[in-house]
């Protein structure tokens, strides 16, 4: 499989679609190299928080991550669209939301071992009952509910992880605590691949619902989940989106290209 590459932002996006990204994330599983391959989706707020431009601040470990991860794909239309003005047109958004229940699918078929660190052990529960009706034979190498603390040792979990050898780690907390946790310890992980999927097992449990079909499409889940979570939610969207505005415009006039 070809691996063309997209220089947006300083940084390299893989142009694929999201089957060929799960192939990639599942033969990388396969072969289960040490240290693992590390995934990024990233979307707007993924992005606007690691960039750094006048006269916003970024996350300098968060855009070290970024640099450093083995494929990073497109979780927003909104950079989708962006590639395309920019003539490097990506194929479409590939979501870590919309890959989990393929991923796990692939997993059965190829008897490959799944561990999710993170979420509540009801919902990990209620999720892989539903992912079970259509992939029976998934593998559960561990489900770990265990609050993190990022200041805290974490030498008793990453050996609790290495002991299950997982071939997909899933770090399933909110962003960006799911990326720095990767970026600092993913190097002592015996594991295939380690990707963050923030609030995935919520929507396949049904815990949280999803926007419908032609809102994710349309590029206006955003829309959706701010109507669903105003108070928590309007703030960061609304300096998000404020941020991209002025980073579309600083790219557009040939900042990151």
């Amino acid at each position: 499989m070809s691996d063309s590459r997209v220089r947006m932002f300083h940084i390299s996006f893989s142009r694929m679609t999201e089957a060929e990204a799960i192939d990639r994330i599942v033969g990388w599983a396969k072969e289960h190299n040490r240290p693992p391959k590390r995934v990024a989706t990233m979307n707007v707020d993924f992005m606007t928080n690691a960039i750094r431009l006048w006269p916003f601040r970024g996350n300098p470990e968060l855009w070290d991550y970024l640099q450093r991860a083995d494929l990073v794909t497109a979780d927003g239309m909104p950079i989708v669209w962006l590639s395309k003005l920019l003539r490097k047109p990506l194929p479409g958004r590939v979501t870590g939301s919309d890959m989990v229940p393929k991923i796990c699918a692939r997993c059965a078929e190829e008897r490959l071992s799944i561990y999710v660190l993170g979420s509540l052990d009801v919902v990990l529960a209620e999720a892989f009952a539903n992912l079970r009706k259509d992939a029976p034979a998934i593998r559960i190498a561990g489900l770990n509910s265990a609050m993190i603390d990022l200041a805290a040792d974490q030498t008793d979990l990453i050996a609790h992880i290495n002991a299950a050898k997982p071939d997909i780690l899933f770090l399933a907390m909110s962003h960006p605590k799911q990326e720095l946790w990767i970026s600092r310890h993913s190097h002592l992980l015996n594991a295939g691949v380690v990707l963050g999927v923030g609030a995935s097992f919520n929507f396949l449990a049904g815990y949280v619902p999803r926007a419908p079909v032609w809102m994710r499409q349309s590029g206006l889940e955003w829309v959706y989940r701010i109507y669903k979570e105003p108070r928590r939610l309007w703030r960061r969207y609304a300096k998000g989106l404020l941020k991209l505005a002025w980073i579309a415009f600083a790219t557009l006039l040939g900042w990151g290209r």
